[in-house]
């Protein structure tokens, strides 16, 4: 199956971008190749310019994660609920927002880190990071594995303040959903639902197209475009999914 989220809120729109920048750079830790290493590298420059092009980044995370968290302590009146289930999902939010008190625009080790600092301009010049132009980097991505390793480690450890607050709000939306079966007639499918923040789209890996969506919390058009252009688009059957920040039973 294939899985497309598309974001309906701005903030869903961060939260989205950010779990892909950090579950990107985590991918090459292995650290198995050159590319690796830059593409990790890649992945920081673009968590610490989203961070720094969202002015409200970490009070949007607290509402959210005090909006989950009021939700589920109001499902904790139900008599027929889990409540070691949802006391542990509770858990996940003190967490987030205890790593989250840690959050500053200023992150020394990320921002006053020599390689970082090198590096991030470079990736707006083509060509930019080559050994005549970036020596210092070009020494560095020869040295030993581990202290490559250990480097990198600690960068991703700087991100754990908002990847925390991040997937666990994900996580609790993505939970809430409730998926239901459509058909977009000749692949097109025009829908107004309630507001929400993002959806999700689910369909069989077999269909050769792909969704463009359009809308904005409660008006939703979505698009399947063939793959190979020109190619026919029938009916297609898919799953639909609309996510709320505030949590649903």
């Amino acid at each position: 199956m294939f899985s497309y989220d598309f974001p309906l809120s701005p903030r869903a729109r961060t939260y989205l971008k950010l779990e892909r920048v950090i579950k990107s750079a985590e991918a090459c830790t292995d650290l198995d190749s050159i590319q690796h290493v830059m593409f990790a590298l890649r992945c920081i420059v673009d968590f610490i310019d989203l961070v720094d092009g969202s002015s409200a980044i970490k009070i949007d995370l607290l509402k959210d994660l005090e909006r989950c968290d009021g939700q589920l302590k109001s499902w904790l009146e139900d008599p027929e609920c889990d409540t070691e289930y949802v006391e542990s999902l509770r858990d996940k939010i003190k967490e987030a927002k205890s790593v989250l008190d840690s959050f500053t625009r200023q992150r020394t080790v990320l921002k006053d880190d020599p390689i970082i600092e090198l590096i991030k301009p470079r990736f707006l010049t083509p060509g930019g990071i080559n050994c005549f132009d970036t020596p210092m980097f070009d020494f560095w991505i020869h040295q030993p594995f581990e202290e490559k390793k250990a480097r990198l480690e600690s960068w991703l450890h700087e991100l754990d303040c908002i990847k925390i607050p991040v997937f666990t709000i994900l996580y609790l939306w993505r939970l809430c959903a409730n998926p239901t079966d459509k058909i977009a007639k000749s692949g097109f499918m025009q829908e107004t639902a309630d507001t929400c923040d993002l959806i999700n789209i689910q369909y069989d890996s077999s269909v050769q197209a792909y969704p463009v969506v359009s809308g904005f919390q409660s008006r939703v058009n979505i698009r399947f475009l063939p793959f190979e252009k020109g190619a026919p688009v029938g009916d297609i059957p898919f799953k639909l999914a609309y996510i709320k920040g505030n949590l649903q039973q």
